[in-house]
């Protein structure tokens, strides 16, 4: 992966890299066998759809399924999304989901930020994107919300 530094160059290098490789083979696609909760996501300016599938065990996330059809930015937050969540905590994955958000905005990302979340970091400049980047997040946000 390039050097981190939040150069624009390194930004717009990981930005490509990360993008890429998880356009092209996204992860954690299959559907789940006995979901806890699922969400369709859709965002009706570009036609961006993604369904998530969790299944909770003990308080952590045992598995988790995304598949977004759309743009390479869609498709590939969601798969990095997939494997940034699998194991933790539903508050910790909403916060992760959070701090997502905020690096898609354009806000600093903290030092200890996942590189793949950062390098997310590019949709700053390109307002309309910035949900296609959240949108994966959006979903697992909606499959964990406490009932009721």
């Amino acid at each position: 992966m390039p050097d981190l530094s939040d150069a624009p160059a390194a930004i717009e290098a990981l930005y490509r890299e990360v993008v890429l490789e998880h356009y092209r083979s996204p992860r954690n696609r299959a559907p789940l066998e006995r979901p806890t909760a699922e969400s369709l996501v859709s965002n009706p300016v570009c036609g961006d759809q993604v369904r998530v599938e969790v299944e909770l065990d003990s308080g952590r996330i045992a598995a988790v399924s995304a598949r977004a059809r759309g743009c390479s930015i869609a498709v590939a937050a969601a798969s990095v999304m997939t494997e940034l969540v699998a194991g933790l905590a539903p508050e910790a994955a909403i916060a992760l989901g959070e701090q997502a958000a905020r690096i898609a905005r354009g806000e600093p990302a903290p030092a200890e930020a996942d590189a793949r979340l950062r390098a997310f970091a590019r949709v700053a400049a390109l307002p309309s994107r910035q949900r296609c980047a959240t949108l994966a997040w959006e979903a697992l946000g909606e499959c964990l919300k406490p009932p009721g």
